[in-house]
């Protein structure tokens, strides 16, 4: 079964994308950015719906999903990441199987899935944390192109809606990939990602919490349940050290290092990220 729907959920509307039989375990997948949608991973989720119901969805303030103004009427004080993992929440009880489901947090979903296990701690079959980390003090990378806030074709009143994320995405994709010879390919991926910009303001200002709740690490040990943290080995922005380091703190947990893969291991290397993915859904729920 494939399906493409707006769906109403925690008092918002949320852009769910499905594929699969609803009879097996759901695999409910959180992008990231935050101001991207769900759709560069897209090509690598759905290959699982021979042993998951895919369930894949644009956060709140993204792609079709509710939105803030100009776009939309949700207020910015909701785009706290607090309510993006009560929409998760809800999109299990919809879609799960039983009201549970394999949880995928790619980047900043990563920490939103991290937030959803601990708060919904009955939700969470399994979880999978790809290309991302449980702390804060994460070194910042190293110096790419200067990308302005200032430009104001880029954030200013009439630029187009994710003019800023979209050129921070391409501006950051040979740190993000590491096969350049594939870039030309990558960006045409980028060209069919709606981004936004209802993030911009917020973050500027400071008004936002991280996605990554304070002592994640502690907290997946208080839930207990089955982790996989796939990360790929030459990731700039989220360096392997960060996943070894949560792996330790982990006991239980299973990490798998992505050979020849950025922080888009995903893409860099789709058939090792998606053995090692596909190996951690279908085995036993074994948990830290």
């Amino acid at each position: 079964m494939s399906s493409a729907e707006i769906v109403r959920a925690n008092g918002v509307e949320l852009f769910v994308r499905r594929l699969g039989d609803p009879a097996l375990p759901a695999l409910l997948v959180i992008h990231g950015g935050p101001t991207w949608d769900h759709s560069y991973l897209w090509p690598a989720v759905a290959r699982f719906a021979d042993v998951a119901h895919v369930v894949a969805f644009d956060l709140r303030g993204c792609g079709r999903s509710s939105r803030v103004p100009p776009v939309g009427t949700l207020p910015v004080e909701e785009l706290q990441p607090e309510h993006l993992a009560a929409d998760a929440a809800a999109l299990i009880e919809d879609f799960g199987s039983g009201g549970r489901a394999d949880v995928l947090g790619f980047s900043y979903g990563g920490g939103i899935a991290m937030r959803l296990a601990s708060a919904y701690p009955d939700r969470v079959r399994k979880l999978v944390l790809a290309s991302t980390t449980a702390y804060r003090d994460v070194p910042e990378p190293a110096a790419g192109p200067v990308i302005s806030w200032d430009d104001p074709e880029l954030t200013g009143p009439d630029a187009p809606d994710g003019a800023l994320s979209r050129a921070m995405a391409h501006a950051s994709a040979p740190d993000d990939v590491w096969a350049l010879d594939r870039l030309d390919e990558w960006h045409r991926v980028l060209a069919d990602v709606r981004f936004s910009s209802d993030w911009n303001a917020p973050y500027a200002a400071g008004l936002l919490r991280p996605g990554v709740p304070d002592e994640a690490a502690g907290l997946l040990r208080d839930w207990s349940g089955p982790v996989l943290i796939v990360q790929g080995r030459h990731d700039r922005g989220f360096p392997v050290s960060l996943a070894r380091r949560l792996h330790a703190e982990l006991p239980g947990s299973v990490l798998a290092e992505i050979p020849r893969a950025a922080h888009m291991a995903h893409f860099d290397n789709p058939d090792a990220w998606r053995r090692a993915v596909r190996a951690f859904l279908t085995g036993p729920e074994s948990g830290c």
